[in-house]
């Protein structure tokens, strides 16, 4: 893999969960630049409305606006006074919306016939339907769903236009944050149902193996290894003792049954400042020993629990 796809990726969640959905390339800093050039050759971002205000350039602690004098692209900052401002740095990008749904049909294998259809403007589609044999599956993208407005608009397609148990939801919104514990349909993050390759957005299948079961066996289920709330781990007959957070990462991995799990839903779904699970382990040896034991992770943000 391209080792700057998994950061495309990351970026990309980030930007569709972005309020106005917007960036400009002067904004980033360097760490996103390329991954940001890499949607651009991907063809997944597309040119925006201009911002209308820009960090100014100079102490970068005011917000200032942009016009044009005497032929150049100035703005007045209250503590540097004029300062140029570069036309790049106003030119916004966006998720072309047309782009993910396309990648999104063509990872599930959904028909070229099939149009997705927006479900409610900007937020939820109908990416399409997935068929194997006589069984249909309707795949749904949504994003901002942790918007009070958007969310009420998502129940209400659900009840409107969607089958009962018949919807797979992919979401750019982590689960706790979209409030949808109380729905029966599988709700998968985008950077696990899918992964950025070449271009390309990738199936996972043992993610999808796993929106395919019933609910019942989507559930947590009995485990030889876990006990107490996953707040103790035996291993090989060795105890391991864990804190409340650090149980809450290694029940989100057990309940997945599915493979890699990405770290920004693991550390929202427990309720983290933490950058990734690791970080709640590391200064704890006897603890990071038991984990390392239980689970592996890789350089682009995915855990998993080890096969046992």
């Amino acid at each position: 893999m391209n080792p700057v796809a998994p950061h495309a990726m990351s970026l990309l969640v980030a930007l569709l969960e972005t309020l106005d959905g917007r960036v400009v390339e002067d904004a980033l800093d360097s760490a996103d630049r390329d991954a940001f050039h890499a949607l651009c050759d991907y063809g997944a971002l597309s040119v925006a409305e201009d911002v209308p205000a820009v960090m100014c350039p100079a102490c970068g602690d005011h917000d200032v606006e942009s016009r044009r004098i005497r032929g150049a692209l100035q703005a007045l900052c209250p503590s540097c006074g004029h300062v140029e401002i570069t036309n790049a740095s106003l030119k916004a990008w966006q998720v072309d919306e047309a782009w993910l749904l396309g990648r999104l049909r063509v990872a599930f294998g959904i028909g070229t016939r099939q149009a997705s259809e927006a479900l409610v403007a900007g937020a939820v589609w109908k990416v399409g339907d997935h068929k194997v044999g006589r069984r249909s599956h309707r795949i749904l993208f949504t994003r901002h769903l942790a918007n009070h407005d958007t969310h009420k608009a998502f129940r209400d397609a659900l009840k409107e236009k969607i089958e009962r148990d018949n919807a797979v939801i992919i979401s750019s919104t982590s689960r706790p944050a979209a409030m949808v514990s109380d729905i029966s349909m599988p709700f998968v993050h985008l950077a696990e149902i899918v992964h950025l390759r070449s271009g390309k957005l990738e199936l996972d299948e043992e993610r999808w193996a796993w929106c395919l079961k019933p609910a019942h066996l989507r559930q947590h289920d009995a485990s030889p290894i876990f006990f107490e709330n996953f707040r103790l781990a035996v291993i090989d007959g060795e105890e391991y003792e864990f804190s409340p957070l650090q149980a809450g990462v290694l029940a989100y991995l057990h309940a997945t049954k599915a493979g890699k799990c990405f770290k920004d839903s693991i550390m929202a779904e427990i309720n983290s400042t933490q950058k990734n699970p690791v970080e709640l382990f590391r200064h704890k040896p006897r603890q990071l020993d038991g984990f390392s034991r239980l689970a592996e992770w890789n350089e682009h943000g995915y855990y998993w629990l080890k096969q046992r």
